[in-house]
Formats: structure tokens, sequence, C-alpha cells
């Protein structure tokens, strides 16, 4: 019985990971909707994993590493492979390299040009191991969770193509943009700005208005904009937090 109240929260973890695997085949397959979702879900699993490892009381060092290696896939290489697609939709081309080694000769494809896509799975990495060794992020963040950045940047595609967005598409499919978009991820993933979390660390009300802030744009934001409302309201959060931290 103890064995198996102990892999529960793990469980849970390895669901977080093969979404993210599902997630990076599928953005390979520039199926960005599928993706979206598999790392939604990866995102759900993942706060099960820590939340039943403390109501059960089984928090191990090695739930802490395997979670982080589960997000490191779901939270890092799956947002980088869908930054790295998305260039290659608004038109960086791949280019063809051919060498020889011991008499065998290997061809592949890629595009240079879209490799600082994953300036966002190095970001995520530093992130992670980071936050495996920073006690101080317990109760509140330091830096934007690489879970939420993920949402934020798979949702990218949903965003562009949304019939109510048609207007910005044109800035935010360019080159410029998603370089921009990929510099400031890594950076805010790896800042020491403290960002508020929902983790319930007292009983007073009062201690947790800027959550009940946010939980109030949740609603008619999904009503309006379905799941393009998750990068929305990840840069409502943030404001929120640059808000919050000016009056501290």
């Amino acid at each position: 019985m103890h064995l198996l109240k102990r892999n529960i929260p793990n469980f849970f973890t390895a669901l977080n990971f093969l979404c993210g695997c599902f997630a990076v085949y599928l953005a390979f397959k520039n199926l960005f909707e599928a993706a979206f979702l598999m790392v939604f879900l990866g995102a759900f699993f993942d706060l099960f994993d820590g939340f039943f490892a403390r109501l059960l009381r089984v928090e191990s060092q090695f739930g802490l590493q395997f979670d982080s290696m589960a997000d490191l896939i779901t939270s890092g290489l799956a947002p980088g492979m869908v930054m790295y697609k998305l260039f290659l939709e608004i038109g960086i081309r791949e280019m063809d390299m051919s060498f020889m080694v011991l008499r065998n000769e290997f061809t592949f494809s890629f595009a240079p040009y879209a490799l600082v896509g994953f300036l966002i799975s190095l970001g995520a990495a530093i992130r992670l191991a980071q936050f495996n060794i920073d006690a101080e992020q317990r109760d509140e963040f330091k830096g934007l969770p690489a879970p939420a950045n993920a949402l934020f940047i798979v949702a990218l595609p949903l965003l562009i193509e949304h019939p109510f967005f048609l207007s910005v598409k044109p800035m935010l499919a360019t080159y410029p943009a998603l370089l921009s978009i990929c510099l400031v991820s890594a950076i805010l993933m790896n800042i020491r700005l403290p960002l508020f979390s929902f983790k319930i660390k007292s009983m007073r009300i009062q201690d947790y208005g800027y959550q009940f802030v946010l939980l109030l744009f949740v609603f008619p934001a999904f009503y309006f904009f379905q799941w393009v409302a998750l990068p929305l309201l990840i840069i409502v959060y943030l404001i929120l937090n640059v808000i919050r931290n000016s009056f501290s």
C-alpha cells in the first residue's frame, strides 16, 4: 500500500512526460492545435503530481528530479519545437547539409535562423534547474514558471490564426517579432522577479487579492477567446505582478 501511495505522484509525472513527447511529435507535424492540447494536459498533470506528493506526504528527491525532467520535455522542448516550426511557417527556409564521415554520407535539412526558437528550451532548462535548488520559490515564483511560458508559446499559432487577432497577424508573423518573443521568453523565465502563485500559505483572504483579480479575468477571457485566452491571461498575470512589486 505504501509503495502504491508513494508512486501516485510519479504516475501523474509520467503522464506529463508522455504528453510532452506527443506534443513534440505533433508540433513537428505542424499539428499546432493538438500540440497545444498535449502541453495543456501536461501542465494539468504537472499540477497534480506536486499536489498529491504534498497531500500524501510522499515528497522525495526522485519525484523532484523526475518532475523537472518531464517539464523539460513538456515545457521546454515542446514550445521550442513549436517556435522552430513557426519560423518555417512565416517563410524561413531550410537548407540541405551533407558531409562524409568514414565514407558514410550524412544528409539532413534544417533552418539555421529558426534554431533561435530553441532558446526557449534552453531558458526552460536553466529555469527548472534553478527551481530545484532555490528554497525561496516554495511559496512564490522567481521568474515566469516554465509551464506558463510553454502555454503562452504553444498558443501563439492559435492566436495568430484567431479571427479576432487577424489585424495583428502581420506584426506577429515576422522574424523580428518571433525572435523578440524567444528572447523575452527566456529572460522572463530566469529573471529574479517575484511572481505570486496560487499555493495556499495562509487562511487570510486579503493575502490573495491579486489571485482573485486574475480569476475575475478567466471566465470572460475564455468566453470571448476560447483557448487563445491563455496567453492573454499570462500577460495579465505578468502585469498584475509588476503592479504588485511596485507597491511592495
